[in-house]
């Protein structure tokens, strides 16, 4: 691994201030990376200077630090994602954002529903896995375009990429908005298929792609790539239970590059699945691996040894969550490797 240098996930918490950039920056300098992702839209707010979204209520100073970020960037060797969660707008149990512009505010009939009719903004909690709050519904064509506006101001700034996080169903038990139920109807008549749970599964697979499709469209327009974070375990967490075909995504040409999320606590686990990608792709091209740093704090030499054996497989990129997880014993072992 001689010159090794990892790409990084950088969250909103370290964009609040200036002073919290500063010191994101230098975390970076201490690293290297190759390629920063930077979390520019959080839970449909934004911490760049936008017409669509509200600024995000976190923010100690009014600034725009992708712009900061990007000036910055200019002097060093690392390029720069524009990272925004797509459906996720919201958490659970928090008051609603003060801007009578947050979707929440604004659109609260977007919000995604549950197979008993339950919005999730009546969600206090979930017990599912990584569903953290309110989704907006992408069977909603207003949704799907609402994203792909976003996507579109992101792209005017000087940067490489957009970086699309939350480009799923929060799980398949989702969907079943009203508005969204009237689409898929309307599909049905248009496709004459009849209503079952394979043609819901089918209808809600094809709004994500067509989500996929339209931000595509709008970033490629302005010269700039699209990457998506992406569930490690294809067949199941992706496709059967998030509803997201990211490989079908990749192969089609949708979009330039994927992220793969092989977060386990246990390395063999994390190799096993990663293997098992590259056998369904037939390599790792355009593949980079999000690798959970989070998981090894105080067990950094499994973590490097790790990140060495998913080198071996030939990834576009090794990717760490998050640059906040990464001390200087980390640090350390990564100036070496």
């Amino acid at each position: 691994m001689s010159g090794f240098r990892p790409e990084v996930w950088v969250t909103s918490k370290e964009l609040v201030s200036q002073e919290s950039l500063g010191k994101m920056i230098e975390k970076l300098e201490g690293i290297n990376p190759v390629r920063a992702y930077i979390q520019v839209v959080n839970r449909a707010d934004s911490y760049y200077s936008s017409n669509i979204l509200p600024p995000a209520e976190e923010l100690a100073q009014d600034f725009d630090a992708l712009q900061m970020i990007i000036e910055e960037a200019c002097e060093r060797e690392f390029r720069i994602s524009a990272w925004m969660n797509v459906n996720l707008v919201w958490g659970f149990g928090k008051q609603r954002h003060f801007s009578e512009s947050h979707i929440l505010n604004r659109q609260p009939e977007w919000i995604t529903v549950d197979e008993s009719g339950t919005s999730m903004l009546e969600y206090q909690s979930s017990s599912l896995e990584e569903v953290f709050g309110p989704y907006i519904d992408p069977g909603i064509p207003d949704v799907r375009e609402f994203t792909a506006q976003i996507a579109s101001e992101i792209s005017n700034y000087d940067v490489e990429e957009v970086h699309l996080d939350f480009i799923r169903y929060p799980f398949k038990s989702f969907g079943y908005n009203p508005l969204a139920l009237a689409e898929y109807r309307k599909w049905l008549n248009k496709e004459e298929l009849t209503e079952s749970k394979k043609s819901f599964d089918s209808y809600r697979i094809l709004s994500i792609t067509r989500q996929v499709s339209m931000i595509s469209e709008v970033v490629r327009a302005k010269g700039k790539k699209v990457s998506c974070a992406v569930y490690d375990d294809y067949s199941e967490r992706a496709v059967s239970e998030r509803l997201q075909p990211w490989l079908e995504w990749l192969k089609s040409g949708l979009i330039d590059s994927a992220v793969v999320m092989a977060y386990g606590k246990e390395p063999d686990e994390v190799l096993s699945r990663v293997e098992k990608i590259r056998s369904l792709h037939g390599s790792l091209k355009n593949i980079r691996i999000g690798l959970g740093a989070f998981n090894y704090v105080g067990r950094w030499a499994e973590f490097v040894e790790l990140m060495k054996n998913v080198e071996k497989l030939e990834p576009d990129g090794i990717t760490l969550f998050a640059l906040s997880s990464v001390d200087e014993e980390l640090r350390e072992r990564l100036r070496v490797l």
